[in-house]
């Protein structure tokens, strides 16, 4: 064991797929139970399944995390039932293309996931 998290509550947002899925599978590993909170649902479930499968703890929660009535439902919902030991915001989204050519709400909208809003709400 690299690390030991067992009985630790670690919340991951963008914990679907990726970096963020691979961060999911490693914290579980070590113990952790991982709260994958994820746009795509699906992706989600796919995480916590994958972690199931290998003997670790973990539940899907489908959060857009720019939305902060959202992001405040979800937290308090995992705050009702365990402590929260652990936040990793890795959520973010890619947006192909140049700075010279790219439109303002394309910025706007990779600004809010990865740099104001998503982190913001979740450490407040």
């Amino acid at each position: 064991m690299k690390f030991n998290l067992k009985g630790k509550n670690v919340i991951i947002t963008g914990g679907g797929s990726g970096i963020g899925q691979a961060i999911s599978t490693t914290f579980a590993a070590q113990g952790a139970n991982v709260h994958i909170l994820e746009l795509n649902a699906d992706h989600a479930q796919n995480s916590v399944n994958l972690i199931k499968e290998q003997g670790g703890s973990a539940t899907a929660y489908n959060c857009n995390v720019v939305d902060q009535k959202q992001v405040v439902e979800v937290i308090n919902e995992i705050a009702s039932k365990h402590d929260i030991h652990i936040l990793i915001n890795n959520a973010g989204i890619a947006h192909v293309g140049n700075i010279e050519k790219t439109a303002e709400t394309d910025l706007d909208r990779v600004y809010d996931v990865m740099q104001l809003y998503g982190p913001l709400t979740l450490t407040s």
